[in-house]
């Protein structure tokens, strides 16, 4: 996504239907994904944290997330920490956290770092966070629930 543009609703009483329209998310149906700047700089690096919220009125178990996060240039190198695994192409990362089984109706949070570079060191400090979605790997849990992300 390049740029946010606002949705017009436009009203006709004359049509039966209706069509309900919602803003641009960050979120999947179970997380929910805040990605922004931490440190400009660290020698080589722009530094990023990523802070993920998962719903306590899900009833699955989350065995992975993937992080789809957009910058404002070109990422020439991104590595994450962790039981993340960072890669990129163009001026997306993509993050993929394995080995979170405790998503199961809790509100967890959890945060991890993606460090980001770009063709230079002007550049590379210039970089911001453009956009970011997430979406979930889902088991069912020992109830049997869940499987469908409910």
């Amino acid at each position: 996504m390049k740029s946010y543009e606002k949705p017009i609703a436009v009203v006709n009483d004359e049509l039966s239907e209706g069509v309900y329209a919602a803003s641009g998310t960050n979120s999947a149906d179970c997380w929910t994904i805040n990605s922004y700047s931490v440190q400009d700089w660290n020698g080589s690096h722009h530094v990023f944290e990523v802070k993920i919220v998962h719903s306590d009125a899900v009833k699955h178990i989350s065995t992975a997330s993937t992080s789809v996060i957009t910058f404002s240039n070109t990422v020439t190198d991104a590595y994450s920490e962790g039981n993340c695994t960072a890669t990129f192409s163009g001026n997306t990362v993509t993050v993929v956290r394995t080995l979170h089984a405790n998503a199961y109706q809790s509100g967890d949070v959890a945060t991890y770092k993606v460090w980001v570079k770009s063709t230079d060191e002007a550049s590379t400090k210039a970089i911001t966070c453009t956009g970011s979605s997430i979406s979930c790997t889902k088991s069912v849990n020992v109830q049997g629930e869940g499987g469908d992300g409910s």
